[in-house]
């Protein structure tokens, strides 16, 4: 939208607002562009032309905190304006392109004197802020409880589990000795491998609840990792409705094998949950090193991530349609990512589809 549209305007007329856009500069940002620090001065009211803006709170020692949003339409700045205050929080473009008109404080305060309108709009804006910080402390209260449970929960059920675990196992290695034919071996091997996948599916749900990722680093080719992945989930790529195909080129990185193929199982299991029964879908996977580091792309022809979800898709406990699950395994996804020092970003569209890309740092050359 240009300037002069912008709902900040709606009660002011035209030849007012006309010398206010003379003096009024409007940026153009692209994806993850800060716009401001957290404690710059507020100097400026900011106006949402076009994009989305995330508002994050700085944590010494973790991942900087989104507290809420901004759309085109809305306007942030205003408290600041009036009360000389620092900004209270980071400004960053979550969208390309991020276009912010930015009024500086005279010339704001000399259009209010002119027309009465905006006064309005910003007290109805202070005081919706004040609502969004109240709810996000809450929310993040409950969340905090929420995880502690979760937590309490993953160890209760690692200490009852660990017994039947052990004779799986054992079952597993007896079976093996007695009938040492390729297919008992192989049978055998993927029970064994399951039920340390499943201690170690507990083990990390009960160290994201503490806020951990640790990593176990070794030399991974990637390619050898998906061979792995379609081994143990055979079902995934028997599907009845779904399609499953995947190219992997070989690319080295430093990585825990089995938290990346937890990566895999989750952007996967969530794209084959998310097919309607009577659909036929298609999941791509696909690895390649792309430039300086190692990409993993997860894509599927299913509905989109609704929009309700999309700009809070990584955080704990956010769900969507599904009869099951706790909404907590692309969290997980996103803290392994980053424990591995990559990063995931995803593309979306209402019935076209979602694609998932992750990027790895490539391992050092072996000497």
């Amino acid at each position: 939208m240009q300037l002069e549209e912008h709902p900040f305007f709606h009660a002011s007329q035209a030849e007012d607002i006309r010398p206010l856009a003379e003096r009024t500069a409007v940026d153009e940002y692209r994806k993850d562009d800060v716009i401001f620090k957290e404690g710059s001065p507020s100097d400026t009211l900011c106006l949402v032309l076009e994009g989305t803006v995330a508002f994050t709170k700085t944590i010494p020692g973790e991942e900087d905190r989104i507290i809420s949003y901004s759309e085109a339409g809305n306007f942030f700045g205003e408290v600041g304006i009036f009360t000389g205050a620092p900004r209270a929080l980071n400004a960053v473009a979550k969208t390309t392109p991020v276009r912010i008109a930015q009024i500086h404080r005279e010339s704001l305060v000399e259009f209010i004197k002119s027309t009465p309108g905006p006064i309005e709009q910003i007290l109805g804006s202070i005081v919706n802020h004040l609502h969004a910080t109240t709810r996000h402390y809450v929310d993040d209260m409950l969340q905090k409880e929420k995880m502690a449970m979760v937590g309490t929960m993953m160890n209760t059920i690692i200490h009852d589990f660990k017994n039947p675990f052990t004779l799986i196992s054992l079952g597993a290695q007896l079976l093996r000795t007695q009938h040492p034919d390729p297919k008992t071996i192989r049978l055998c091997e993927n029970i064994e491998a399951q039920v340390e996948r499943m201690v170690e599916m507990a083990n990390e749900l009960s160290e994201f609840s503490k806020g951990e990722q640790r990593l176990h680093l070794t030399r991974i080719d990637l390619a050898e990792l998906c061979e792995k992945f379609r081994q143990m989930n055979e079902p995934f790529f028997q599907h009845d409705r779904v399609v499953i195909e995947m190219r992997a080129t070989p690319v080295t990185i430093m990585g825990e094998e089995s938290k990346l193929i937890r990566v895999l199982q989750n952007l996967v299991g969530n794209a084959i949950e998310a097919f309607d029964e009577k659909e036929r879908g298609q999941v791509q996977i696909y690895v390649h090193k792309y430039e300086d580091r190692a990409e993993i792309v997860v894509s599927d022809n299913g509905k989109g991530i609704p929009e309700s979800i999309r700009h809070n898709l990584f955080s704990p406990f956010i769900t969507y349609g599904k009869s099951r699950g706790t909404g907590l395994g692309t969290a997980i996804v996103k803290s392994i990512v980053d424990a591995h020092g990559g990063s995931i970003d995803f593309e979306t569209a209402t019935g076209a589809g979602t694609t998932f890309t992750i990027t790895l740092p490539l391992a050092p050359q072996a000497e």
